[in-house]
């Protein structure tokens, strides 16, 4: 009896638990789906463009611009992922008070909305990349005094493939990297992320 459900549970492991991403675990009983849906925070982030480097350890991002200008802010950023196929991001930004040109406080809340899938296929394992793609852009900006502003973009038309890294049941790690090229040059962005499940 014992060894049969040894077998069986073999059996599940292989069917449901293949291995993805270079980082996923070797073994789950869990769907790669039900791995994804919840609630995640992200714990660290980076992202390298033309002109623009961000650092994210969890707390508070800082900014690099053209080598020169550092300056950083506190900021919690998350993503819940439904069952159903729909997410929403949550991103809100500290913005100290700046003396010198006169500016106040303020907060800056960005919040994305829109549907998740999974794709791979060709050069690249199945569900081995995470499609998002943008339906609803809120971004929120107030300040000390009540101050509110509220700009709304719908259908965006805008949708980013990640390469999924590693998915867990606790971990998320997710990468994006675009070359584009244009007349006169190019420009490059590569993007990680590591999240912890809530």
């Amino acid at each position: 009896m014992i060894y049969r459900i040894l077998i069986y549970t073999l059996i599940l492991g292989t069917l449901f638990g293949c291995q993805k991403g270079p980082e996923d675990p070797a073994f789950s009983l869990s769907t790669r789906k039900a791995r994804l849906t919840g609630e995640w925070k992200v714990n660290n982030f980076s992202a390298t463009r033309t002109g623009l480097i961000q650092e994210y350890d969890g707390e508070s991002i800082e900014y690099t611009v053209n080598d020169i200008l550092t300056f950083s802010r506190s900021l919690t950023w998350s993503f819940d992922f439904a069952k159903d196929g729909s997410y929403v991001t949550i991103r809100s930004e500290q913005v100290e008070s700046d003396s010198l040109n006169n500016a106040q406080a303020y907060t800056s809340e960005q919040i994305e909305k829109g549907v998740w899938e999974f794709s791979g296929g060709n050069d690249s394992p199945s569900k081995s990349k995470l499609v998002l793609l943008v339906e609803e852009l809120k971004t929120t900006r107030s300040d000390q005094n009540s101050n509110v502003s509220v700009t709304t973009f719908e259908n965006p038309r805008r949708a980013t493939v990640y390469d999924i890294v590693g998915l867990s049941n606790e971990k998320l790690k997710i990468r994006f990297d675009e070359i584009q090229s244009y007349a006169g040059g190019s420009s490059s962005t590569l993007e990680s992320y590591t999240m912890k499940k809530l």
